[in-house]
């Protein structure tokens, strides 16, 4: 019998399911067997310890008959009790014929054998009460069932403790647990099954689960917008000279803990150095204890997959070098504030408060971007482009990547910012990007910051590219230029060496596999946002962090000469304030856009699709006065004075720029970012067009309004079919409102339900 078995090893008839040595002195290899079997068969059968025995005994005590299935129980195992008793029995009898030879007995197994074999007397005399029972009539048949009943131990439902007599429990046969102690083995807290699903979030989606939409704004007359126009000559906004607000203004707050916020109503996942602290009544419950363990556990082991919970780097110990990782700008070069900052995240104003807090920590810090910094191309593009570059280099990063769109622009544009005259002067540097000449740009930087050396490279997958790219920028093959610039890197023994790339994760992941000295690479170019945890790649020395789009997250990753790396992906939400630096910086990029105006930024006119032009809502209104009515108590009739008069970041005006003008005024393509014909161009000419009118909905209506005026004469057919035109079915409705109501700049608007909600705020219905 093998020692220490385990109660799950054993039968679940067993009346202790313990290891037992009952014949201490007897010779193992003949009586262990037996004594196993007593305890797992004839055990149960005798005291019926089994669960299916108590349940016919107890169907027999409440019948007056034997239960079939006891019967067929004690049937099936009656050939393996006789072997075992036999063998019991021949041991005790030997044992009392040869004392000397066995040797003193223990008083509980001679017990046990003498209570057996009293009991097989008792069998046989039971057996012969039975078979002279049989020939008696029914009335004595019921006597000897009830005496049988008495005798055998049967409950018969009434128990008096008076009847216990404690002098009869040394003549009792012993038990499992009084041959040897029991082990108490503590079963665990139950706790709610784990199920993990790792869901891209959508492209804006905020952190919190529902987004608060601010009330309506407060109506104003026609004459209130256009009266905010400053007279002929005088300048739109203070002096771009002129000081901003300061970092202890209210609208300047600089974050306490800009630690990522989680779900008030789930558990934060515990990780390294981020222990959640409970209070006392938490405490008293030891589910959600157990839950936080568990959770602290899996996380641990989650940097192979990415996912995790996450991460205050505060608690950190200072790193050697600490990386500033950002990439994917997409041209969101600031939020727009549509739904609110609170309610929004990037931005390089805050980007730049969250570089100079971790600088006032004492922290080394190296910002590295992995490009794409614009959308679109044209003029604004480029504008956009240069001030992107201008606020990179205000907080010290020292390399930068090449995206997609940021290729598009002129070589011109390219080469202004990426040449430099040594490379200590280079922002820019890229493996498999030229720029008419490899001397013009760097392939790869090496920065010593403190006691460690790092060096940054970057790839521009050509399979992320949109469209043909201008002959003079030569985009090589990835795999071939990352193999030659690694050789030249390893040449110069770096501490920790980091690769940029612009393109799908996948083709990340096949990359650093076949290319190696590759500590960490950085990927821009997916959707959805960045894992709390890098990846860890398989067949690689490599790990993988992702940038996230937008310029949203920040990915910092603290070096240590003598430790691990660390991670944590931190969101630039509303926790942290406006550098000045970055105001100034944007108000100088609105007056730019101001000065060029609309036709130096290549926007001209084009026809609307319907060929139709535009009238106004006003004159929609002088038929459809209930509708009007509704419209200009909305927020969309004061989608222009909004952009005039900012309720946040109030200092700069936006109704110069294309890509807010084209949701805020009535005749754009919302989209695109351009004017149609005898849309919105002035905001002083075109006060007729202030707001986001009925037209952009249900298109421009000059041919409509002056069939209905009788300014042109239409057959009555021809009426019916201009009113068609102008009607927008409400399964179509939807879709019209999400060209402007998008995920970029009106997230909740996508929530299940909230188009009703939006619905409900504007619900009109054709003419009075």
């Amino acid at each position: 019998m093998r020692a220490g078995l385990t109660c799950s090893e054993r039968s679940p008839l067993s009346v202790g399911c313990l290891e037992t040595s009952v014949f201490s002195n007897f010779t193992r290899d003949i009586l262990c067997r037996a004594t196993w079997m007593l305890c797992v068969i004839a055990v149960p059968v005798m005291t019926g310890c089994g669960s299916d025995d108590r349940e016919a005994r107890g169907l027999a005590s409440q019948t007056d008959a034997p239960s079939p299935f006891a019967s067929q129980h004690v049937a099936a195992n009656s050939s393996i009790t006789t072997r075992a008793e036999l063998t019991i029995r021949e041991a005790y009898l030997a044992s009392i014929a040869t004392p000397a030879e066995t040797g003193t007995i223990d008083d509980a197994a001679t017990t046990l054998v003498a209570a057996q074999v009293d009991e097989d007397a008792d069998k046989n005399a039971g057996e012969n009460a039975d078979e002279d029972a049989n020939s008696e009539d029914d009335d004595s048949d019921t006597g000897n069932a009830e005496e049988s009943a008495t005798t055998t131990g049967k409950f018969d439902e009434e128990f008096d403790p008076a009847e216990i007599d404690t002098s009869e429990d040394e003549a009792v046969e012993p038990s499992a647990s009084d041959w040897r102690n029991a082990e108490l083995v503590p079963t665990p807290l139950p706790r709610k099954e784990i199920v993990a699903e790792e869901v891209p979030t959508p492209l804006g989606i905020p952190e919190n689960a529902r987004v608060v939409r601010k009330p309506p704004i407060t109506p104003r007359t026609r004459a209130d917008v256009t009266a905010v126009t400053p007279p002929a000559g005088a300048p739109l906004l203070a002096s771009p000279g002129e000081d901003l607000p300061t970092a202890n203004d209210a609208s300047a707050r600089i974050a306490a803990s800009p630690v990522e916020s989680t779900r008030s109503n789930t558990d934060t996942l515990m990780t390294e150095g981020n222990a959640a602290t409970d209070s006392p009544d938490t405490v008293q419950h030891g589910t959600r204890i157990l839950d936080q363990a568990v959770a602290a556990a899996e996380t641990a082991a989650l940097p192979v997959t990415g996912l995790g919970g996450p991460v205050d780097f505060q608690k950190w110990p200072a790193p050697d070098v600490a990386l500033f990782v950002t990439g994917q700008q997409h041209g969101y070069i600031e939020p727009c504030g549509c739904t609110g900052l609170e309610n929004q995240k990037g931005g390089v104003a805050r980007r730049m408060t969250f570089a100079t807090q971790l600088r006032q920590q004492g922290w080394e810090l190296m910002p590295i971007d992995a490009g794409n910094l614009i959308r679109r191309f044209g003029r604004q593009a480029e504008i956009k482009f240069h001030r992107s570059l201008e606020a990179l280099r205000k907080m010290g990063y020292v390399a930068v990547g090449f995206g997609p769109d940021d290729v598009r622009i002129g070589v011109g544009d390219l080469i202004q910012e990426a040449a430099a005259e040594t490379p200590e002067d280079a922002v820019y540097a890229s493996a498999n990007v030229v720029l008419l000449d490899p001397s013009l740009m760097p392939a790869y930087r090496v920065v010593e910051r403190a006691t460690m050396k790092v060096a940054v490279t970057s790839i521009l997958d050509p399979e992320s590219l949109e469209s043909t790219l201008n002959e003079e920028v030569i985009l090589n093959d990835p795999l071939e230029s990352a193999q030659t610039v690694m050789t030249q890197i390893k040449a110069e023994s770096p501490d920790y060496t980091v690769l940029t790339f612009y393109g799908t994760e996948e083709a990340a992941r096949k990359l650093v596999t076949e290319v190696e000295g590759i500590d960490l690479v950085v990927v821009a170019g997916g959707y959805g946002e960045p894992t709390y945890q890098p990846e860890a790649i398989e067949g690689s020395q490599t790990k993988m962090v992702l940038t996230g789009n937008k310029g949203m997250y920040v990915g910092l990753v603290g070096l240590y000469k003598d430790a691990e790396m660390r991670y944590a992906r931190v969101p630039l939400d509303d926790t942290f304030g406006d550098a000045p630096e970055m105001r100034q910086l944007m108000a100088e990029y609105q007056f730019q856009l101001r000065d060029l105006g609309l036709e130096n930024l290549g926007l001209k006119p084009i026809p609307h699709p319907s060929g139709e032009k535009f009238v106004g809502s006003e004159t929609c209104g002088e038929c459809h006065t209930t509708a009007y009515d509704i419209w200009e108590n909305s927020p969309h009739f004061d989608a222009t004075e909004s952009l005039v008069h900012p309720g946040e970041r109030g200092d700069v005006p936006r109704h110069f720029d294309p890509e807010c003008i084209s949701c805020h005024v009535t005749g754009w393509n919302p989209q695109n970012y351009y004017p149609y014909l005898s849309g919105y161009l002035n905001l002083e000419a075109d006060s007729h067009l202030h707001g986001n009118g009925c037209e952009n909905c249900h298109g421009p209506g000059e041919s409509h309004a002056a069939a209905e005026n009788g300014e042109i004469d239409v057959t009555d057919e021809q009426r019916a079919q201009l009113r068609a035109a102008m009607q927008l079915p409400m399964e179509k409705a939807r879709e019209k409102c999400m060209e402007c109501h998008d995920l970029d700049n009106s997230p909740d608007f996508h929530e299940e339900g909230a188009f009703d909600d939006y619905w409900a705020e504007v619900e009109h219905y054709g003419v009075d």
